[in-house]
């Protein structure tokens, strides 16, 4: 509570500060298309559920003038996990800025062996993006992490990461996902299927993005008695280089193909000596969070995010092919109008280890498939996207192998 209260105070400042600037220095078009993309007119507040994990999302925004106030909570209610944002976005001539501000506390899993309390992540930004026109963009982001556990023997206790991304996107600036990558990688939408994602013209969308701690001057100095570096700001160091591309393939005149392919890869990192008891993840001086995932929604679905699926070196590729069962239509039902309805199959193949010699190994490669559907009905106003796949593996080593059934909904202004 002390930090929310915190946060709207700044805002609240950085708003009486900025005020005077905005009727002096409006945005060109293609941002002031973007600003009011941010806000139409709605009643209900921006809401995403996801299933089978139990978590929703409410996102709440208010556009005045040029500056966008955005507030959201996300909220696991099988774990109790809560996160909460909050973000000032200032539209100027030829830039925006973002500030934000954001805590996030996760509990272990129902039923799950373990010793870990809690884990929380406590944070703030400073995101400037710099629009060469409407599809193409550079971003600079200044960002601060403090870390805190339960377990108080965690390795990463009470720790610092102060970090700076340099990053280019090519595309929709609508796109959650490659957002991401280029800016702020928290508190995003991370719907299961793409039929009614926004990727940019012809088809195509991409992001890379180079991120760097502040310890950019060679390693620091051991600490015998913590078994820690020292480095001389913040807690880790590393360089982590991620990108992503995403093309749509039409295959008839009503039938197409998503594919998404993504990689990762850190450099300039410590191995931290005497953790050979720990897992490998806690080996090296770059924080858990921070690390690829080759499971979950963003990657190959039928893995689970757990311990065998990270790592500092990751490669996927994702396909879907969309055949619509109905477009464009009005089956009303009650209060919902039922518009667009796609049949589904997916198929997704991809790696993650610890170096770049692990994922290119042809027995640790992993290949999944799936089927699943993504329709559009309308309440009122509203748009509802609900999408739903259930993957299997058809190769994988035997800790990762496995299947999933997700679901997600979304509100659309």
């Amino acid at each position: 509570m002390r930090t929310l209260c915190s946060a709207v105070l700044i805002v609240a400042i950085l708003s009486a500060t900025t005020a005077p600037l905005l009727a002096q220095d409006e945005p060109p078009p293609f941002l002031a298309a973007e600003a009011e993309r941010d806000t139409r007119p709605e009643s209900l507040p921006n809401v995403n559920i996801y299933l089978p994990e139990g978590q929703a999302s409410i996102r709440l925004k208010k556009l005045i003038r040029n500056v966008l106030f955005e507030s959201q909570i996300d909220y696991e209610f099988v774990n109790g996990d809560i996160s909460t944002y909050l973000r000032y976005k200032y539209y100027a001539r030829n830039y925006t800025y973002r500030l934000g501000v954001f805590d996030t506390i996760e509990f272990p899993n129902v039923g799950e062996k373990s010793t870990t309390e809690f884990e929380r992540v406590r944070g703030g930004l400073l995101l400037v993006g710099i629009p060469r026109d409407y599809n193409r963009r550079y971003f600079w982001l200044l960002q601060g992490d403090s870390l805190s556990f339960g377990d108080l023997q965690n390795v990463d206790n009470k720790k610092r990461n102060f970090y700076t991304k340099i990053a280019y996107q090519f595309g929709s600036q609508f796109d959650e996902r490659l957002n991401s990558i280029a800016g702020e990688s928290r508190g995003r939408i991370t719907p299961v299927l793409t039929a009614f994602r926004e990727i940019g013209p012809q088809r195509t969308g991409y992001a890379i993005a180079l991120t760097q701690t502040t310890n950019v001057g060679g390693a620091g100095k051991f600490d015998d008695a913590t078994s820690n570096f020292d480095y001389s700001l913040g807690d880790y160091r590393y360089t982590r280089l991620e990108a992503e591309g995403l093309r749509r393939f039409d295959v008839t005149g009503t039938t197409f193909v998503f594919s998404r392919l993504h990689l990762g890869a850190f450099a300039g990192y410590d191995d931290i000596p005497f953790r050979e008891d720990k897992p490998q993840v806690e080996q090296y001086s770059i924080p858990r969070y921070e690390m690829f995932r080759l499971g979950g929604r963003e990657s190959l679905r039928s893995i689970d995010e757990g311990e065998f699926s990270i790592g500092t070196h990751e490669l996927h590729l994702t396909n879907e092919y969309f055949v619509p069962i109905f477009r464009n239509r009005d089956f009303r039902v009650g209060a919902l109008h039922w518009n667009t309805l796609y049949g589904i199959g997916y198929l997704g193949a991809g790696s993650v280890g610890f170096g770049f010699d692990q994922i290119t190994k042809s027995d640790r490669w992993v290949v999944d498939a799936g089927v699943g559907s993504e329709m559009a009905l309308t309440i009122r106003d509203f748009e509802v996207l609900i999408s739903f796949v259930y993957a299997h593996t058809v190769r994988a080593p035997s800790e990762l192998e496995g299947s999933n059934f997700k679901i997600s909904l979304r509100t659309v202004r």
